[in-house]
C-alpha cells in the first residue's frame, strides 16, 4: 500500500497516470532500502557523519515531500498486534512511505505480526522503546511532518563540519540528542551506554576534548548556581536537608573554615546573597557517584557516575545540570585504566570501598566529542531520527 496520490484530473492521460504512480512506487522502494550502500566505506568522521549517506537520505526525503509526503495516522487508543481498527490502513500507508513496511498488498484493518515488526523498526529508528505498540509517543513521532525530518537531515550536514576531518583510532562520541555514549577503537564499537544530559534550561554544550584522568570516590563542590537555585529553597523548607545529603558548609570559595549549618539564618539568603560553599562528601549517595571522568573544557562539564540509576529506564533523559551521567561508569573506567594498577574489577572495587577521593591519570588519554545530532545514517544504512530536545534546529 502506498501513500495516496493527489486526485488526478480527468484530462490526464492513462499513460501519465501510470508514470506518476510508478514514480511514487520508486520513491517508496528507495526509502525501504538502506541509504548507505555496501560499497561505501564509513568515513573517518564516524557513523554520525557519513556525508554521502546523509546527502542521499536528504535527497530521497525531499523527493518524497515533492510527491506529497505522508498522511497522518488518526488519533485514538493504542494499537497493538491482534487489533482490528479502521486506522490500520492509514498506519500501513505511513510505515510504507518511510520504508519501515515493505511494499506489499493491503493488510486491511488487522494488526498482524508484519505490522508489529514494521512498527518496531520505526520505533528503533526514532529512539523509542521498540515494543511494537502504537501508543502516544509512537503516534506523535509518526505524525511529525516530512518537512521537519528534512530540516533535521539538513541540520546534521551542517553539524558535521566542526568534527575533526579524521577521528582518532580511539575516541568517544556522546550524542546529546540520542542520550548515548559510544566508544570506538579501530573503527569498531567496543562500548555503548545510555547517558543523562542537561535539562532544557541547563543544556549540555557541544565541544571536543580529551579525557586525561578520573577521580575515584569524588567529592562534589556544588556549583553556586545549583546551590542557590536548586538547593537553597529546599534548605529553607527543611534545614535537615543538608545532613540528609551529607552536605557540608564552608565560608566562600577560597579555602575557609567549615561552618555549622545551624548557625546560619538560611531565610536571609538568596541567589544574590550566598557567601557559602557547599560540598558533598564521597560515598554512595554522592551526586557524582563513585567516579568522574575529567577533560579540560571551558564549560566545567565532565562525565560521571550517578546514584539515580532508575532514570536510565526512560526514553528521553534531559535531567542533569549540564554534565553527563553514565549508565555504565565502571565499564568505562576499566577500559580507560588498562595498563594501570586499577585495571581489574577487583582492584577498582577495592579502591572504591575505601571511600577516599583519589585522582588517577589515564595511561592513554582518549578524545571525546560531545555532539548534538538529531538525524544520521547508522552503520546498517538506516536513517535515524531523534527529538530536537533543545530546539536547536534552524528554521526551514
Amino acid at each position: 500500500m502506498v501513500v495516496q496520490a493527489e486526485k488526478t484530473s480527468a484530462l490526464v492521460s492513462p499513460a501519465l497516470k501510470l508514470c506518476f504512480l510508478l514514480c511514487r512506487a520508486l520513491i517508496v522502494i528507495l526509502l525501504s532500502v538502506p541509504v548507505a550502500m555496501a560499497a561505501e566505506a564509513t568515513p573517518a568522521t564516524g557513523e554520525l557523519c557519513v556525508l554521502p549517506a546523509l546527502e542521499k537520505g536528504l535527497a530521497q526525503y525531499r523527493q518524497l515531500a515533492a510527491q506529497g509526503g505522508w498522511a497522518k495516522v488518526p488519533a485514538g487508543p493504542a494499537l497493538r498486534e491482534g487489533d482490528r481498527d479502521e486506522r490500520l490502513p492509514s498506519l500501513q500507508q505511513r510505515l510504507l512511505a518511510s520504508g519501515d513496511l515493505a511494499a506489499t498488498a493491503s493488510r486491511g484493518d488487522y494488526f498482524d505480526k508484519i505490522i508489529r515488526e514494521a512498527v518496531q523498526r520505526f520505533q528503533a529508528r526514532h529512539g523509542l522503546t521498540a515494543d511494537g505498540v502504537v501508543g502516544d509517543k509512537t503516534l506523535s513521532a509518526l505524525n511529525i511532518p516530512i518537512g521537519e525530518r528534512i530540516r533535521q537531515l539538513a541540520a546534521s550536514l551542517e553539524r558535521c563540519q566542526p568534527l575533526p576531518a579524521v577521528l582518532e583510532r580511539r575516541h568517544i562520541l556522546v550524542n546529546i540528542a540520542d542520550f548515548t555514549l559510544k566508544l570506538y577503537e579501530d573503527d569498531k564499537l567496543v562500548l555503548s551506554m545510555p547517558v543523562i544530559v542537561g535539562k532544557t534550561y541547563r543544556q549540555t554544550p557541544v565541544f571536543n576534548g580529551r579525557i586525561s584522568s578520573l577521580v575515584l570516590n569524588p567529592s562534589w563542590e556544588v556549583p553556586h548556581s545549583i546551590a542557590t537555585q536548586d538547593l537553597l529553597p529546599k534548605i529553607k523548607k527543611n534545614p535537615g536537608y543538608l545532613s540528609q545529603l551529607h552536605l557540608r558548609v564552608f565560608q566562600g570559595w577560597k579555602p575557609g573554615a567549615e561552618i555549622d549549618p545551624a548557625s546560619i539564618d538560611w531565610t536571609t539568603l538568596s541567589t544574590s546573597r550566598f557567601p557559602y560553599r557547599l560540598r558533598q562528601d564521597p560515598g554512595p549517595a554522592n551526586a557524582l557517584g563513585r567516579v568522574k571522568f575529567l577533560f579540560p573544557n571551558p564549560y566545567d562539564v565532565y562525565l560521571h557516575d550517578t546514584p539515580t540509576q532508575a532514570l536510565f529506564q526512560k526514553d528521553s533523559r534531559p535531567f542533569s545540570s549540564g554534565c553527563i551521567r553514565l549508565a555504565k561508569p565502571m565499564e568505562l573506567a576499566l577500559y580507560l585504566l588498562q595498563g594501570s594498577r586499577f585495571s581489574s574489577m577487583t582492584a577498582l572495587t577495592s579502591a572504591l570501598a575505601q571511600e577516599k577521593s583519589q585522582s588517577v591519570a589515564i595511561p592513554s588519554p582518549i578524545a571525546v566529542h560531545i555532539v548534538y545530532m538529531t538525524a544520521w545514517v547508522d552503520r546498517e544504512g538506516m536513517i535515524q531520527f531523534r527529538p530536537d530536545i533543545y530546539n536547536r534546529e534552524p528554521a526551514l
